[in-house]
């Protein structure tokens, strides 16, 4: 793994006994190194048996040393999450004490901001407050040699994570790899521009590996049998191609726990959150279970976020409605969407319009007619795309 010297960062997770964090953390591309250690306590340089009295107010704890244009910050606090149980006082697993609290601790002050995200996120979906602390590092101390690396000199040794867990660290990083295998360094620099990646653009922050789509399928099919847990952090990634890889999955699954997997994608619209990927999904996940249910609440709901990609994703939904011969719900859709004011949306609505006028070209012109003044014109033009040059001309100049 190539490792910029240059951009090396540091942070410190307790999350219980620190044999098993730092086992579990090390597993992750971008992580250099990981130390355990005894961290923000009163007394100076402690040993493993004063912190063990719980009198000395050390925690257990992992610095993490990682490069971040390999992982970011956000994305290593999502997966340190994953291990620990955020909701326990002073416990994790069968370990009891102060020593085993749980926390982020900070030297650089630019950090908060990205925990403080990652925790707001957490604790929305969380059923009580979190006892996870989020503090500056006071103080950390390198614990004693024989605890370093533990569980790889004692493979057989004492881990309060479950094997799942670790598997899933496991499963997740080999997935990335098999995806990083095929980037491309021209599509890294491209992607960027054409997802619109800059600040104050649609895709803002938003990071490429640089692979084709094709390749991205042929990871996705070749993991399509991965546990929802492991697909769920490959969706919560940095990485868009990541992102588009777990949706494909999510595809595949869905065609054998239809319910189950609407419930998931419509509780993770938020990593949902570029055109190709709203586009790649929605149709073949919400559209699908749409077109047998009466109830399509949902695809309003959605319309009336103030999201731009879940407006998306309920509108580009309705293709599977459409192909069915299904028109109503694009056509309600498509006046409730007529005043927003992005253009992907109004390239999206346009889209939908022009697929129902393929079907019933009578429906369309009689929209048209109602509500042209008032479609933006990338809309309207969209929508217009397969009538005759004639046509079209005398849309537009109306």
């Amino acid at each position: 793994m190539y490792v910029c010297l240059n951009m090396k960062k540091t942070i410190y997770f307790a999350g219980g006994c620190f044999w098993g964090t730092e086992h579990y953390l090390r597993q992750f591309d971008g992580v250099i190194e990981t130390v355990t250690g005894y961290a923000n306590g009163n007394v100076p340089d402690p040993n493993y048996e004063e912190v063990y009295t719980d009198t000395t107010g050390y925690a257990e704890c992992v610095k993490v040393t990682y490069d971040p244009e390999i992982i970011s910050l956000q994305t290593l606090c999502r997966l340190f999450f994953r291990s620990i149980d955020p909701l326990l006082i002073n416990r994790q697993g069968n370990d009891i004490g102060t020593r085993y609290r749980t926390g982020i601790y900070w030297t650089d002050t630019e950090d908060k901001k990205d925990i403080e995200l990652v925790f707001k996120d957490i604790q929305a979906a969380s059923p009580g407050p979190l006892a996870v602390e989020k503090k500056t590092l006071k103080c950390f101390y390198p614990a004693e040699d024989y605890h370093q690396d533990y569980l790889i000199k004692n493979p057989n040794g004492y881990c309060h994570l479950s094997p799942l867990t670790l598997k899933a660290a496991k499963e997740y990083t080999e997935v990335l790899r098999a995806l990083k295998g095929y980037s491309d360094d021209q599509k890294k620099e491209i992607l960027p521009r054409f997802f619109k990646t800059g600040k104050g653009q649609y895709g803002e922050g938003d990071r490429f590996m640089g692979i084709a789509v094709p390749n991205i399928r042929k990871v996705a099919k070749s993991v399509s049998g991965l546990a929802l847990d492991v697909v769920e952090m490959l969706l919560e990634s940095q990485w868009h191609e990541s992102r588009m890889c777990a949706l494909l999955i999510l595809i595949e699954k869905y065609r054998k726990e239809p319910e189950r997997i609407v419930r998931f994608y419509l509780s993770h619209t938020e990593w949902v959150n570029n055109w190709d990927l709203v586009d790649l999904s929605a149709p073949y996940i919400l559209g699908d279970y749409m077109v047998s249910q009466k109830d399509r609440s949902i695809l309003y709901e959605l319309a009336d976020s103030s999201v731009m990609w879940e407006q998306r994703i309920a509108v580009v939904s309705t293709l599977m409605l459409i192909r069915k011969g299904q028109f109503e719900d694009t056509m309600k859709l498509a006046g409730k969407l007529l005043t927003v004011r992005h253009d992907l949306m109004h390239k999206a609505v346009g889209w939908m319009l022009r697929e129902v006028g393929k079907r019933d070209k009578e429906l369309l012109c009689r929209f048209l007619e109602k509500h042209k003044n008032a479609m933006p014109r990338t809309m309207l033009r969209y929508a217009i795309e397969k009538f005759s040059q004639e046509r079209r001309q005398d849309f537009l100049k109306r």
